[in-house]
């Protein structure tokens, strides 16, 4: 069965544009190099669009689907995620451990039902 899940993170104050940069760059690294990782979406609010509630500034929104949760365990163990953190976690709110990680959010879903069309 497929493991599916939403990561949310944080990117700090007057980083955006390098975040997303960065960010643009490790969905492609992602898709390139882990077959495995069947969906990985990054997000971010549009303002110009009415949310309710507001989402917060700076929240970026993983949508994420893998074969299985080996191949999460080995996204995010792997050279492509543990590189993007070591060399961008910087620009995003950190946790308070020693040293410190990225702090994110992460919910695990389970799929009743629904669709992807091939246009997204």
């Amino acid at each position: 069965m497929y493991y599916p899940l939403e990561a949310k993170w944080t990117i700090l104050p007057g980083n955006e544009e390098k975040a997303k940069t960065a960010l643009i760059q490790l969905a492609k690294d992602v898709q390139e190099n882990e077959p495995e990782t069947l969906l990985y979406m990054v997000h971010v609010p549009d303002f110009n669009q009415k949310s309710l509630p507001t989402p917060p500034q700076g929240q970026v929104i993983f949508w994420e689907v893998y074969e299985n949760q080996d191949a999460f365990f080995k996204h995010v163990n792997g050279p492509i995620f543990t590189e993007f953190v070591k060399t961008y976690g910087d620009l995003f709110l950190s946790d308070f451990s020693t040293p410190p990680n990225v702090f994110m959010t992460t919910e695990v879903l389970f799929q009743i039902q629904g669709f992807s069309r091939k246009a997204l």
